[in-house]
């Protein structure tokens, strides 16, 4: 008895169903486009936090404008978290809308490799093959 026959004693192989596909893309990406891939990006969680912000700057401006605060301190406070939410949340913003283009241009890039698939011609069965030869 082989090696072979050892281990795999006991062991029923699955039973494997593949559907064929006609076509198959295989792309090629250097170190640094998977890197950037791997790493991803922080721009959900850009976005969340400036809705956050913004939101908060409005609620905190809409109070400023519809109430009459008496205590100056309460009003320097109101207005501190009125500009900080305005600003957080606008610079939140357009660190998103900077970063969002990042690794969809890499995926472009790699996809701009491979030839569209209306410039490939059809693959052909073996039928096809024969009367395309025999038409000709």
């Amino acid at each position: 008895m082989n090696m072979s026959q050892n281990q795999n004693e006991g062991f029923i192989q699955p039973r494997i169903i593949r559907g064929q596909v006609d076509s198959l893309s295989l792309f090629e990406i250097t170190d640094y486009e998977l890197e950037i891939l791997e790493q991803g990006t922080p721009n959900s969680l850009y976005l969340n936090f400036a809705v956050f912000f913004i939101s908060m700057a409005v609620s905190f401006l809409t109070s400023l404008m519809t109430i009459e605060i008496s205590d100056i301190r309460i009003f320097i406070i109101f207005t501190l978290l009125t500009i900080v939410g305005f600003s957080i949340g606008v610079i939140l913003l357009i660190l998103w809308y900077r970063g969002r283009t990042k690794i969809s241009n890499v995926i472009d890039k790699i996809k701009a490799r491979v030839p569209s698939l209306t410039s490939i011609p059809p693959v052909l069965n073996d039928e096809q093959r024969i009367e395309n030869q025999n038409q000709s």
